[in-house]
């Protein structure tokens, strides 16, 4: 099988994959597949693949310390309701995707 890179939705496919292994290492809580995510994760940004808004999912935590494709977790004094991330982490994804500061640890 041959895989066109330069295909126009390839950066979307790839995220969108992505999100879907999130989705099964959250269905059956899988810690191998969350370490996955940041090993394809850190592959594919060496190899030039763009950063999507994402809304902090691949991006860990920095309130929760939730992996990269985790959902957050309440934690005292930074409750969720009923989002899937901090507000803090979602803010820190915008400014990665902005190139405003450097995408953080373990993704770098």
């Amino acid at each position: 099988m041959r895989i066109d890179v330069d295909e126009p939705d390839a950066r979307d496919l790839f995220w969108e994959g992505m999100r879907d292994v999130a989705d099964a290492a959250a269905r059956h809580q899988d810690q191998a597949l969350y370490q996955a995510i940041v090993k394809i994760g850190r592959a594919a940004l060496a190899q030039g693949i763009e950063v999507v808004s994402s809304g902090g999912l691949f991006l860990q935590c920095p309130i929760c310390d939730a992996l990269p494709g985790q959902r957050c977790v309440n934690v005292a004094g930074h409750p969720l309701g009923d989002r899937a991330c901090h507000p803090e982490r979602v803010e820190l994804s915008a400014k990665a995707f902005k190139g405003e500061v450097p995408i953080p640890p373990p993704l770098r």
